[in-house]
């Protein structure tokens, strides 16, 4: 029995010194295998397309960042007389932001006039544009939120693009975090020349209502002076000191209140004194009026300073940056594998050849 195992494991070992031996008389092949398998491996690998990736992080904005418009907005809040949060128009802009930039109808606005997309659709057909457009839209931009179990230290969201160059990288996620920037402004200064524009109709509308009030009092205030003074004319009775009376007898006559059935007893030169001075005189508005005119006169230059208002709804905790590592392909390693696989299909081919040649 001992003899038999000796035998087996004689028989084994003469096979793999075999086996070896055929591998080493054709070494060259598998060298010139190895060497075929590389090279076809290097010819893709510096011919394939490059992706390169360009990264941002950013963070609500600071109150730095809001700029001219903070001043805008603080300034509408001052003529109401209302309390400004600067916190909160950070937050609203910053939310208008993200809400943008998650839109896959943005990005696809935004990408199909950059440089990016004009360069992969050169050459393409309508259809083949679409799909690089969409390919763009879905692969190319990638959002990643901060989350506290992974990095209890991330604060910002992480925006990456990848192009096949790196400078058009940096420049294209540069231009789309501008762009939505833009839009999420506009965004925001639509909605506020929404209230600007309603709070002007509502204090216009009060300030008629103030108008037509007072100026419906006049008219019938003028209507009872004016037959105070035709019955005064008609009674003979020209001055109040004629009616036999003092001047207490006047100054119980309430004169402010036209519906007063006596008020003929004052006489037709002090009827006809006030009916001269209201018409020279006119309305007295009061204070109420001229501060809605005040305000109004302020309110109206805060929509045009829109035109021209800079400001961020987003703070860079690390702008776009130029990537100086390539993400593929990876050529040293493309070609590594490409010469293992020659050398090991190599390998393969000579020892299935020497088993059927057995």
């Amino acid at each position: 029995m001992s003899n038999e195992v000796t035998l087996n494991n004689s028989n084994d070992e003469i096979d793999l010194i075999e086996l070896f031996k055929a591998l080493w008389h054709k070494k060259v092949w598998i060298v010139l295998s190895s060497f075929v398998f590389a090279l076809i491996a290097g010819i893709y690998a510096f011919t394939a397309k490059e992706q390169w990736t360009s990264k941002a992080e950013i963070i609500p904005p600071k109150t730095v960042d809001l700029g001219e418009y903070l001043t805008v907005r603080r300034e509408y809040a001052r003529i109401l007389g209302a309390e400004f949060d600067a916190g909160a128009l950070g937050s609203a802009l910053y939310s208008n932001f993200n809400q943008l930039i998650y839109s896959l109808d943005e990005r696809v606005d935004f990408l199909k006039n950059s440089e990016l997309f004009k360069e992969l659709s050169k050459d393409q057909s309508e259809e083949q544009k679409i799909r690089t457009l969409n390919m763009l839209a879905t692969e190319s931009i990638t959002l990643t939120k901060p989350d506290p179990k992974k990095n209890p230290d991330a604060i910002g969201n992480k925006v990456s693009l990848f192009a096949e160059k790196p400078a058009l990288a940096q420049a294209t996620l540069a231009k789309l975090i501008d762009t939505i920037n833009q839009k999420a402004l506009q965004l925001d200064f639509d909605n506020f020349k929404v209230w600007v524009n309603e709070k002007i109709t509502d204090l216009n509308f009060e300030k008629e209502k103030i108008e037509w009030d007072l100026k419906t009092q006049e008219n019938v205030q003028l209507k009872h002076l004016d037959k105070a003074y035709e019955t005064a004319t008609k009674a003979g009775v020209k001055e109040y000191s004629q009616f036999g009376g003092d001047s207490t007898t006047a100054q119980n006559v309430v004169v402010s209140d036209a519906k007063v059935p006596y008020q003929f007893m004052l006489g037709q030169k002090y009827l006809k004194a006030q009916i001269d001075v209201e018409h020279e005189k006119g309305i007295i508005y009061p204070t109420r009026y001229y501060e809605i005119q005040k305000q109004l006169d302020q309110l109206a230059p805060l929509v045009p300073k829109l035109e021209s208002v800079k400001a961020q709804s987003y703070h860079y905790l690390s702008s776009p940056d130029y990537p100086v590592s390539r993400d593929k392909p990876k050529r040293v390693l493309i070609v590594l594998i490409g010469a293992l696989l020659g050398f090991m299909l190599s390998c393969l081919v000579i020892l299935v050849r020497k088993a059927f040649v057995k």
